[in-house]
């Protein structure tokens, strides 16, 4: 009789713990869908988000692709949105589907902190004199 109790417990575990398996297994493969369906979906259109940086809580730096090869420097705030600078597509780099640079398309930073610093109020052209 113990011997029987023991193995329906045995058996009510690996029950259990299949369960747990299959329910983690189907939250991962659910996630992975609605990502792809949403990346699918915010790709299409007229606006794309090309990159973001976070430069703060609550404060993020993006490059917006709007139109056909318009793309623009924003600030993100908590509450607000700024426009910084418009680009061009020769200074972006873009980052392919395997997510390592584009050859040949690096990043100027130089050229990022020099906007920074102007648009943070410390650039050499600024003027408030």
């Amino acid at each position: 009789m113990f011997l029987a109790s023991g193995l329906e417990s045995f058996g009510q575990l690996l029950v259990a713990i299949l369960m747990f398996v299959v329910v983690v297994a189907l939250c991962y493969f659910t996630t992975h869908f609605i990502a792809g369906y949403q990346k699918k979906r915010l790709s299409v259109g007229n606006f794309a988000v090309v990159d973001t940086m976070k430069i703060a809580n609550n404060k993020f730096l993006a490059i917006v692709k709007a139109g056909k090869d318009n793309y623009y420097l924003i600030g993100v705030g908590k509450d607000e949105i700024t426009f910084l600078d418009k680009l061009d597509k020769d200074d972006i780099s873009f980052k392919s589907d395997s997510g390592s640079m584009i050859p040949g398309k690096n990043p100027d930073f130089g050229r990022f902190k020099e906007m920074f610093m102007k648009y943070a109020g410390r650039g050499k052209d600024n003027t408030d004199d």
